[in-house]
């Protein structure tokens, strides 16, 4: 039995890239906490329900393996990425009771993500009672693999299965127990850190300049202001890229920034590409009507598919937080990775596999 639950497990954590490519929705939630409530079931090791009936915990010889359940969970988001949670879940079966607290750390593939898979870990200690009797184990530890899916701007639907395993220095035999736990729910999200708010535009509010000529009266706008283009100085400019007369790169539907590319199994941003980001960053920064970008992270072939989805979103990142620190605002930028599903050349040779490495491509979301 174990073994089908891991192999589900396995078949289930390779899926789950497959869900990060919906698109973003438009909530904030970096920074928002979420209250979750759900119900379901827990498999129940069978040495441990056997060990239950023979000590007189349950009302027959042995314990239901099988147990509905209900899991509160109170969870704090820092990023897209990150968040930790603490809750507890209760199983009640043959006149017995299981509290579960645990508290886990939690790694999101987007939360932006309209569907967005996790995964958690962390610990947990199972208290059983039943006719006066108490158990509990010395240590425990569970993962946790799932999806949220937003039904709303705040609600989620949630679905996450769990693999506990605990030692119980009472049971005979083996002292470790595994429990499989299932549960569905609904999450509710808190309003994350407030973005920066939009420059408002007023083409109407514009002053008008009278003009007296003779007798006839003329009404004519003012002229509209000198704008002073700003200079794009900073850095290497990127090859292959269109750039208008000030320096600035010129902010179409896509950018591919070929200079920006990574090693093999790495997410480090490299000095000429750090001056290439620097350049792309001024460039942002010049051009505020341009309001939103989205940066896509890709790889070669080489690995499983899931962890190269995991890998091309931390290479995005990478690319995302240095565009952060050279001053362009964080709500203006969005990281998604997209493993090797779009390839620009054969990851059959080396220098194909390169190209494929390349590490940002930049899509322009929203203009005003």
């Amino acid at each position: 039995m174990r073994i089908e639950i891991l192999k589900g497990v396995r078949t289930l954590a390779a899926l789950l890239p497959f869900l990060a490519l919906a698109q973003p929705a438009s909530a904030q939630r970096e920074g928002s906490w979420e209250f979750s409530l759900g119900g379901g079931f827990v498999h129940t090791d069978a040495a441990l329900t056997n060990f239950l009936g023979s000590q007189g915990f349950a009302n027959g010889p042995t314990a239901d393996r099988f147990a509905p359940e209900l899991t509160v969970r109170l969870g704090y988001n820092w990023n897209n990425n990150l968040g930790y949670s603490i809750g507890t879940t209760q199983a009640w079966s043959s006149g017995v009771k299981y509290v579960s607290p645990f508290a886990a750390v939690t790694y999101t593939v987007n939360l932006s993500a309209r569907t967005s898979p996790f995964v958690s870990l962390g610990t947990q200690f199972t208290r059983i009672t039943g006719n006066t009797r108490k158990v509990h184990p010395t240590w425990g530890t569970r993962l946790g693999l799932g999806f949220r899916h937003m039904v709303s701007e705040r609600v989620a639907l949630r679905l996450e299965g769990r693999m506990g395993l605990e030692h119980y220095e009472e049971l005979p035999g083996a002292k470790s127990a595994y429990t499989s736990i299932v549960t569905a729910g609904l999450s509710i999200f808190t309003h994350g850190r407030s973005a920066a708010p939009e420059p408002a535009s007023c083409p109407a509010c514009m002053p008008l300049v009278r003009v007296r000529v003779d007798t006839v009266r003329i009404t004519t706008p003012a002229p509209p202001p000198v704008v002073i283009l700003h200079n794009c100085t900073k850095g290497i400019a990127p090859a292959g890229v269109a750039m208008d007369s000030y320096g600035c790169l010129v902010l179409t539907d896509t950018l591919l920034l070929e200079g920006v590319h990574f090693d093999f199994d790495k997410s480090n941003i490299s000095p000429r590409a750090d001056s290439i980001l620097d350049r792309v960053a001024e460039s942002m920064l010049a051009h505020p009507e341009v309001v939103y970008f989205e940066i896509a992270g890709h790889t070669d072939s080489v690995g499983t598919f899931a962890y190269n989805y995991l890998l091309s979103a931390r290479r995005a990142n990478a690319v995302r937080d240095e565009l952060i620190l050279e001053g362009v605002p964080a709500y203006r930028l969005s990281a998604v990775g997209y493993g090797e599903r779009f390839p620009i050349a054969p990851n059959a040779t080396v220098e194909g596999r390169a190209l494929n490495r390349r590490g940002t491509q930049i899509r322009v979301i929203k203009k005003q």
